[in-house]
């Protein structure tokens, strides 16, 4: 599984009880990222389209529990993405999930026509502008970490892609664009703020994996850097600062860490600051204001406190 598929998997899997306003947000967004609108002698329609099978029936259970209609997944013949099989939902009364979506609405004239953004009124709500992005991760998203660190949304919308950009930058993530074959790419660079976009999103598993693979690279570039470390000594640092930065991550997501002692929280931050520093390092840092040994101890309350959080979690 790719990191960007452990990132969908979360969020389908964090989104089963939405609450009505926000399903019609995900379909809205479903149809107009993964979806055919369709004209015919009955009028409009609409289909799915996707390799992410959990996509399709996560959008199924929306339709048949909202409109009390039937849906159909089959396996495209022949259509292939990034050599994976492709799939497609139909529903039936799809013109009244349309208009219900408010993907169609009627002119001034009476004439049906198609609308490129979700209202106003479907995003008024905090929890709508989360399903959101949400879905619009879901239905475009993706994350690269093979070179660096790279988070987009490819939005086939020009006004779509303006209306997420407005509310990811409300949301306080400002993402730069680009076009690429007549796409709209709405991107973030750099490992923090992808890291802070999945905290935002709830991924933890996904947040957990990226921290880790952060920690590992820096430590190791900065081992590169200095041709007088030994390797015998990077797997050990690697470790202790992984488990170091988790036990930050839980205790930051949980309580924050205003609810540290200050010696405690003083370190979880020099840590946070330093992610591929040693204890002597960290040390210096701190004008030797703490012993090795001390520093030490903090570090090993930290990751008590997370543990205990981590049990009562369970």
């Amino acid at each position: 599984m790719t990191f960007t598929q452990t990132v969908k998997a979360e969020l389908l899997n964090n989104n089963k009880n939405l609450s009505p306003c926000c399903k019609t947000v995900f379909l809205s967004c479903f149809i107009r990222t993964i979806g055919n609108i369709e004209i015919t002698f009955k009028g409009f329609g609409f289909s799915l389209s996707s390799e992410n099978l959990a996509t399709l029936k996560f959008a199924a259970n929306i339709i048949e529990k909202m409109f009390g209609t039937t849906c159909s997944i089959t396996k495209e013949d022949g259509a292939r993405l990034k050599n994976k099989p492709v799939y497609r939902l139909s529903a039936n009364d799809s013109e009244r999930i349309l208009f219900e979506c408010g993907v169609l609405s009627l002119d001034n004239e009476g004439f049906r026509q198609i609308n490129d953004t979700l209202s106003p009124d479907m995003l008024a709500d905090e929890c709508c502008q989360k399903a959101f992005i949400h879905a619009m991760f879901i239905g475009c998203g993706a994350i690269s970490l093979n070179n660096g660190y790279h988070c987009e949304f490819s939005v086939n919308n020009k006004k779509l892609a303006d209306q997420l950009h407005e509310t990811l930058c409300e949301c306080w993530f400002c993402p730069k664009e680009s076009v690429r074959k007549n796409v709209t790419v709405l991107y973030f660079k750099g490992g923090e703020q992808i890291s802070d976009l999945l905290i935002y999103l709830g991924t933890t598993k996904a947040v957990f994996d990226l921290q880790n693979l952060m920690v590992e690279r820096s430590v190791r570039n900065s081992v590169n850097r200095q041709t007088n470390c030994i390797s015998a000594n990077i797997d050990k640092v690697v470790d202790a600062s992984k488990k170091q930065l988790d036990a930050i991550s839980v205790i930051e997501q949980i309580a924050g860490l205003d609810s540290l002692p200050p010696k405690i929280k003083e370190a979880a931050l020099l840590r946070k600051q330093n992610p591929s520093a040693s204890l002597d390092e960290l040390v210096e840092i701190l004008n030797q204001s703490v012993t090795k040994s001390g520093l030490n101890h903090r570090f090993r309350k930290i990751i008590n406190i997370a543990n205990q959080y981590r049990e009562e979690q369970k």
